[in-house]
């Protein structure tokens, strides 16, 4: 069936933002005096490069104007989350690439979550740290509140051990250090991130370095970035990952320092190293009851090549009481500065290229729908980032709490039986 060219598409074309005046010129007067049929035009348009698939979707239901945000012209959707979108987008002033979120029109309604969004726009412009992704630019335009982005050529590190299982060492332990780094970093500017996982860490083309993503559940000490935050976490509220989250945060999120991040970080690397997260099986409850109560399987045991030290930074690093871990960021980077410095297996034949031009469908099958676009790759608030209710815990760690308190009382009567006996001999 022939669809006919609406005028009303050509004129969303004439716009230099969207369409460069050369390639809107040789559609005029080599393509349409030839057809006018629009998904064969689109598909040429897409085929030559000129439109993505999506931008050709999004035209064609009188949506080319949602493409243009700001400085930034939209190309395709690349994650998604609790937050909003985010998209893969060229500034049409400067031909560069960005990733730009866009807040959710159905929470932009929300004062807590705009608040949210704002204060991670603030924390991302004061961050330059090349193991931190940082912001470009931020705006309000009607109605739609976006951030843009470094964009980050390459793949995260949660789908690059999906595909290729455990990492080397060297590989493993120096993306380790990078993050204690860039952990580093944000910690002198009065930063937690509370959410440090796989998934939001990004790995560059060549898979020689990794970048923390996702500020976005982060808590601002700095003043500046404190105000009107207030409440925006409850309490009894846990904000994280129940695969990577901290004891002391799965109690209560505003507890979390950023010791609890290392504990996160020290998560990930029994990830990378062990192909698998400390507690993985369990459902949701049983991960964070046993992140709480219970030690993972030692990973040398699940590897046996895992150096002594390695696996004792491992432990450090996953203590259960904040005072037994390691102290600051510094301090990790200092055991792990050897693999920093290494120049063993980077991963570059894992890390999947993005960068490399955009999808080209063949000129016979039909343009993707939205569902096939792939997702996740730089999500700032990912879906599986949990908000949960500390008391459904209750169930399953009543009992170690009160034999927690009786371990107490039975101290304190040992205390004071040994005081009263000080006293009486004097």
């Amino acid at each position: 069936m022939i669809c006919a060219i609406p005028v009303r598409i050509v004129d969303e074309l004439d716009d230099p933002r969207l369409l460069p005046r050369a390639h809107f010129a040789a559609l005029v007067s080599e393509i349409l005096p030839h057809c006018d049929d629009w998904l064969i035009v689109a598909r040429e348009m897409v085929y030559r490069r000129w439109l993505t698939p999506y931008q050709a979707r999004q035209i064609v239901r009188g949506l080319a104007k949602d493409l243009i945000l700001g400085s930034y012209v939209l190309l395709e959707p690349v994650g998604e989350g609790g937050m909003g979108i985010i998209y893969q987008a060229r500034n049409w002033r400067l031909g560069t690439l960005a990733a730009v979120k866009v807040i959710r029109q159905e929470r932009a309604c929300e004062p807590a979550a705009v608040e949210r969004f704002l204060r991670e726009v603030r924390a991302l412009g004061a961050i330059r740290h090349p193991n931190v992704v940082h912001a470009l630019d931020a705006d309000l335009v009607d109605g739609r509140l976006y951030c843009a982005m470094e964009y980050v050529p390459g793949t995260d590190l949660e789908q690059l051990l999906q595909e290729r299982g455990a990492l080397p060492i060297e590989a493993a332990c120096r993306y380790a250090a990078q993050l204690a780094n860039g952990l580093r970093h944000i910690s002198l500017l009065g930063l937690v991130h509370r959410d440090v996982k796989p998934a939001n860490v990004l790995v560059t083309e060549d898979g020689a370095t990794v970048k923390l993503s996702d500020l976005g559940l982060a808590r601002f000490d700095h003043p500046d970035w404190s105000v009107g935050s207030a409440g925006l976490t409850r309490i009894g509220m846990m904000i994280g990952t129940p695969d990577y989250a901290a004891p002391e945060q799965i109690r209560d999120s505003r507890g979390a320092d950023i010791r609890s991040d290392l504990y996160s970080l020290g998560c990930t690397l029994y990830h990378m190293l062990a192909g698998r997260p400390p507690f993985a099986g369990l459902d949701t409850i049983g991960k964070l009851h046993h992140h709480q109560s219970a030690e993972p399987i030692p990973v040398e045991q699940l590897r046996p090549d895992v150096p002594a030290k390695v696996a004792a930074v491992v432990r450090t690093l996953m203590a259960k009481r904040p005072r037994d871990r390691y102290q600051d960021p510094a301090e990790v980077l200092a055991v792990l500065q050897p693999y920093l410095l290494s120049t063993g297996d980077t991963v570059a034949d894992a890390a999947a290229p993005t960068a490399p031009g955009l999808p080209v469908p063949s000129r016979d099958e039909p343009l993707p729908r939205t569902d096939e676009i792939p997702v996740g790759r730089l999500s700032l608030v990912t879906p599986d980032t949990a908000q949960i209710d500390v008391s459904a815990l209750t169930s399953q760690s009543w009992g170690g709490r009160w034999l927690n308190r009786l371990h107490w009382l039975i101290a304190a009567l040992i205390a004071g039986v040994a005081m009263g006996i000080v006293i009486g001999r004097g």
